[in-house]
């Protein structure tokens, strides 16, 4: 039974803060609040924003046909007809691109959570049953829809470790800031070793990380290990179910999840112990007669996010204090990383889940209500259904037949990386993106922009005057048709290409295996080439990969591991330049000889001003110039032309107010106060040549 709260207030008087705040008597506020809750009738639920807004986009889709057909989008979904439902999906299938009926399953689902938000409850089963049937009946057979299941793959530990082995050594994607590299690798790791969901673990916070010292009374000796505690695991508006995760230190590094969070939180500074290094923390011991040592985040850091967004601010683009990474980032990312792995099949944020309750359910020293657990499931059928790997990884005839079981090879044969072919093409040439616009629906489009174009030219000096007319309407959707096609084409090329090295790859390697012609092989070893990687932090790292730490001593380790922590500490604080994205803007010039010939960031403030000139090339950037955080290679980049050294200029300038004092970023100007982007304007052409 519940207590009264403390204390006593006369009837009719004020009992909270909040109460008191509204100079309300206590029967004129509760009246108020129910009026409020009576007559509020937006729709209260308890899905996730991503249930939501997929409930809000069949919504969208109800409504547009309710509209085609003049019918009132609320009160005929409330009737829940199957007849009606079935008539939304067939037009939904004449209109828009749906090519699996699993697809169509799942927008029928998201419409019945559309229905129970308007009527208050389920839609009855034989509605359900009879729009089930007429799905995978009349409608897959009339559309010709795929039946089968999109494959889900798993990224099992030997995959693993290529892609992170990929991810530092081969890999020459550019993120926005370095920090998201070491990032990107640190929620790979925290995916594979707990099988949580990946929302669940962009929102981790430093006061969900509990790193120690234990003491280990057996063998009298001390460990670092730390504990993870998952609040937000599925959806945030229902009941919190907290679990918790114990790691213990790897010895390898580059698969220990408790230093990549230790290289994150020192680059943050968020130790409760002001600079509190790597080399300090593994020193640390416990107290006599404690049993731990705990070792605290500052009150600062407690509630912020570890994996955060990049950001551009006046000094370049850095890692955001408040704004977390977004799950659609991460995908994309991840995606992209496994095409450059090689893997044939998509590496989605789901495949180190699967494995993982996957791996959980074969091992013998687990059972069902671990793997549950670890999971975040309510019961066995949602992992059979949903998460159970549908390539059998079982010696089934040697199981019929009674002989030795070679599951090595089952498993071998039923990884990702089976398929992986350095030779598959993985991005169209220059050639064959030059054949795409020459298509003759492609050709249209460009002759009637340019059409556009030339009317807008004669009727305006500048054609942004020409904005909000209908031929501006008309030529800006024309250009975003035209880039929509040419992207639609590349990709639908770079498959046809794939699918056709596919066929004709293994019939020549076996014919020329047959044709005795070996010095084709010596050829295959050398077709991945070695990477430059921009920064000598990212090299150490990556050769960390090629060392066996069972083959050094002790003290060699440790050495070893506080290196590589303090490298990943550096690298969050490094940004490698995003190259031009269309090959005719690629012809950049570079005043420094080579990022090996010149280290600029172990350079001393003498060195580092006698290689920036007080007199610049008139086609740099100042600002890029005065960032410490890019490559001596990016710092020193001159642009093609005039006009697009101005416009990169104006993205800088877009940070500042009209008359906001802006610091001059030349080395040698030590921070020179200019009064507004003008004068900084007028500084640049007086005293560095370049001329904006």
């Amino acid at each position: 039974m519940a207590r009264r709260k403390a204390g006593y207030t006369l009837p009719g008087k004020k009992q909270n803060s909040t109460q008191a705040s509204t100079n309300l008597s206590s029967r004129e506020y509760y009246e108020q609040r129910y009026n409020k809750v009576a007559n509020n009738h937006e729709p209260l639920d308890l899905y996730a924003e991503s249930t939501t807004s997929h409930i809000n986009r069949l919504e969208k889709l109800w409504r547009e046909y309710s509209k085609e057909l003049h019918l009132d989008p609320y009160h005929e979904l409330r009737k829940c007809q199957a007849v009606r439902i079935e008539n939304f999906l067939h037009w939904m299938l004449n209109n828009y691109t749906v090519k699996k009926t699993s697809a169509l399953v799942t927008y029928w689902h998201q419409l019945s959570q559309l229905y129970i938000r308007w009527k208050g409850h389920r839609v009855k089963p034989e509605v359900l049953k009879r729009v089930e049937a007429y799905i995978h009946g009349p409608l897959t057979h009339e559309h010709k829809l795929d039946e089968l299941e999109t494959e889900k793959p798993l990224l099992e530990v030997e995959d693993f470790i290529l892609v992170l082995q990929c991810h530092w050594v081969t890999d020459t994607n550019v993120f926005p800031h370095e920090r998201q590299r070491v990032q990107l690798a640190t929620i790979l790791l925290l995916a594979a070793f707990t099988g949580s969901r990946p929302q669940a673990l962009l929102e981790i916070e430093y006061r969900d990380l509990d790193l120690f010292i234990l003491h280990d009374a057996k063998t009298d000796k001390t460990h670092l290990m730390m504990q993870l505690q998952l609040t937000k695991t599925k959806s945030q508006k229902k009941r919190k179910r907290p679990k918790t995760y114990t790691f213990c230190l790897d010895e390898n590094p580059m698969f220990c999840i408790i230093s990549h969070i230790i290289s994150l939180a020192q680059a943050d500074g968020a130790f409760a112990v002001r600079d509190l290094a790597a080399d300090a923390i593994f020193k640390l011991k416990v107290r006599p007669g404690l049993r731990c040592q705990k070792i605290s985040w500052s009150q600062d850091w407690l509630r912020k996010r570890v994996l955060r967004a990049s950001v551009q601010t006046k000094a370049g683009v850095r890692t955001s204090e408040a704004e977390g990474l977004t799950y659609n980032k991460y995908n994309d990312w991840v995606k992209r990383l496994g095409v450059a792995t090689g893997f044939v099949q998509v590496m989605t944020t789901y495949c180190l889940r699967r494995a993982t309750g996957n791996r959980i359910n074969d091992d013998p020293h687990s059972n069902d209500a671990v793997r549950n657990l670890v999971m975040d499931h309510t019961g066995s059928m949602i992992f059979q259904r949903n998460y159970l790997s549908r390539m059998i990884r079982y010696d089934s005839q040697a199981a019929y037949m009674g002989n030795e079981h070679q599951t090595h090879l089952i498993r071998a044969a039923s990884r990702m990386s089976r398929l992986i072919d350095p030779r598959r093409p993985k991005k169209l040439t220059a050639e064959q993106r030059k054949k795409v616009p020459c298509d003759q629906d492609i050709q249209d489009l460009y002759t009637r922009r340019d059409q556009l174009y030339g009317e807008l030219r004669s009727a305006h000096q500048f054609i942004y005057q020409a904005t909000g007319t209908p031929a501006y309407n008309e030529y800006d959707e024309i250009r975003k048709a035209i880039d929509k096609t040419i992207k639609l084409r590349e990709r639908m090329l770079l498959k046809q290409i794939q699918a056709e090295y596919d066929i004709e790859a293994p019939v020549q390697d076996i014919q020329q295996q047959l044709s005795g012609e070996i010095e084709y092989f010596d050829e295959f070893a050398s077709v991945t080439k070695a990477v430059q990687h921009a920064f000598k932090e990212r090299s150490r790292i990556a050769k960390a990969f090629f060392e066996s730490p069972a083959e050094l001593k002790h003290g060699d380790k440790h050495a070893r591991r506080v290196s590589i922590i303090n490298d990943l500490v550096s690298l969050c604080s490094l940004r490698e330049r995003r190259p031009p994205h269309k090959p005719r803007r690629q012809r950049v010039v570079n005043t420094l000889a080579s990022h090996d010939q010149l280290d600029l960031e172990s350079e001393s403030s003498i060195r580092e001003i006698d290689t920036y000139p007080i007199i610049c090339d008139s086609l740099q950037c100042l600002f890029c110039l005065g960032d410490k955080g890019l490559s001596s290679k990016d710092r020193c980049q001159r642009y093609k032309s005039k006009f697009s050294m101005q416009r990169h200029v104006g993205k800088h300038l877009e940070l500042y107010q009209p008359d906001e004092s802006i610091l001059c970023p030349h080395p040698r100007c030590h921070g020179i106060l200019l009064n507004s982007a003008m004068h900084f304007k007028n500084h640049a052409a007086r005293v560095h040549k370049i001329y904006m």
